[in-house]
């Protein structure tokens, strides 16, 4: 597979070779020349510019399959031959950068975006009928699905990262990373890409795989992820592009093979270099990146939200330490506001924090606790004023509690008051019962 929309780059035979579906030409790659030695059938110039996109190449024991993200179109090779359609659709436009790959003789596509929307669908190709049909029946799936990369973990099982978007996604920059299990039929989320806690936009170039590592140029730089590992690797000093092959030079994927081509560096030497590594001695190249693929949901928020994490458990650890201590002194000053008051006060507070929230003393219910029914008219005046200012002085001076005891008026007789724990104390007054 190629970096170029149309355009099919193969090594066949120590040889790079192009198949151009826009201009049905077949072409070999010789020194820096491009050289036609073969035409196929294609599509009609005005429908191929609308159809054939991004190419996804399979090998097979004997033949090529070639796929086309955003179209249906299906093209089967036999080694040497031309790519010959094999498929009766004609859909495109929505399955743009869709995820896809052969498990068991089936070709599947997942996802894909496209008119100005991204979607989650998973088709199949029905051998029988040459047509995509829609699959069901999957767990998990999540609501928008387009490729950043994929690898395989074994038989039918893949690792996938959802590529973000911002023309297309919503919210903070982030790369899900999922699970696809083809067997089982279900899809569940393993993380977020560890490059997301940086905090900043990255230019992602995903190149291919071979079985469960991927290449993928990231901010000029060649990046091998190991899936089943969970780790990242880097190519330094590489003198070839970084990027997919684009006819050029850059990096190219062929079977079980990682073809590095290398440009000429002046116009006198037209030449141009072809490396072919397997994954092993690619890998021996590689340096660690000392970080893994993907990291979990938890991991990533603490790595990215970090001071607003600290600052929230700063502010619990604040009002932590002012309720202990609020509680821890709290008893102290209502015992010292309890030990203020004379026997006539306390029995008076006792009585009206036990009163229920829907009745009130009344007048005569103080001059009972208070114990003047013998004193006169003026007296009990005093007395029950002074004692209601007392406690109200006490409570005020030494909690903070204005007006505890509130007088209000008589519904029945306005002339009359009434009295009662105001609505604002009373919760909290009942504490004081401890102490009376």
């Amino acid at each position: 597979m190629g970096k170029d929309n149309g355009k099919v780059y193969t090594y066949e035979d120590k040889s790079l070779v192009e198949y151009n579906f826009l201009t049905g030409y077949k072409s070999i790659l010789n020194r820096s020349i491009w050289q036609v030695v073969d035409s196929f059938a294609t599509l009609e110039p005005k429908d191929a510019l609308q159809r054939y996109s991004r190419p996804v190449l399979f090998n097979l024991t004997d033949s090529v399959v070639i796929t086309f993200t955003g179209s249906g179109l299906v093209y089967g090779m036999g080694r040497g031959g031309p790519p010959k359609r094999i498929d009766n659709t004609y859909y495109s436009g929505f399955n743009f950068e869709s995820f896809r790959t052969i498990y068991e003789d089936q070709l599947y596509s997942f996802g894909g975006t496209g008119f100005w929307t991204r979607n989650n669908n998973m088709l199949y190709f029905d051998n029988i009928l040459k047509e995509w049909e829609r699959l069901s029946a999957f767990e998990g799936v999540p609501e928008e699905y387009v490729e950043l990369f994929s690898a395989e973990t074994k038989k039918g099982e893949y690792v996938l990262g959802n590529l973000w978007d911002p023309q297309y996604s919503t919210g903070e920059l982030r790369h899900e990373i999922y699970r696809l299990d083809l067997t089982k039929r279900t899809i569940s989320e393993l993380g977020v890409f560890s490059f997301d806690t940086e905090k900043r936009a990255k230019q992602y170039d995903y190149i291919g795989s071979i079985g469960s590592h991927f290449f993928m140029e990231i901010d000029k730089t060649l990046y091998v992820g190991d899936v089943v590992g969970n780790r990242l690797y880097r190519l330094p000093n590489l003198y070839a592009g970084t990027g997919s092959f684009n006819g050029y030079e850059g990096i190219l994927i062929s079977g079980e093979e990682i073809i590095l081509i290398y440009s000429a560096s002046t116009m006198v030497n037209p030449n141009i270099r072809i490396e072919a590594l397997s994954l092993e001695d690619f890998l021996a190249r590689c340096d660690d990146a000392n970080q893994p693929v993907y990291i979990g949901r938890g991991e990533y928020l603490i790595s990215v939200y970090t001071i607003e994490i600290l600052t929230i458990l700063f502010l619990i650890i604040l009002l932590g330490g002012f309720l202990i201590r609020y509680n821890l002194a709290q008893p102290v000053v209502e015992k010292q506001f309890v030990q203020s008051l004379n026997e006539s006060q306390k029995r008076l507070l006792r009585y009206l924090i036990l009163l229920p929230p829907s009745e009130r003393a009344t007048i005569a219910d103080i001059d009972k606790i208070l114990d003047t029914f013998e004193k006169s008219w003026e007296n009990q005046r005093k007395i029950r004023s002074k004692s209601i200012q007392g406690i109200n002085q006490q409570a005020q001076a030494k909690m903070g509690y204005n007006d505890l005891v509130e007088r209000i008026p008589n519904p029945d007789d306005m002339r009359e008051r009434m009295y009662q724990i105001s609505a604002e104390h009373r919760t909290h007054s009942k504490t004081l019962l401890r102490h009376l």
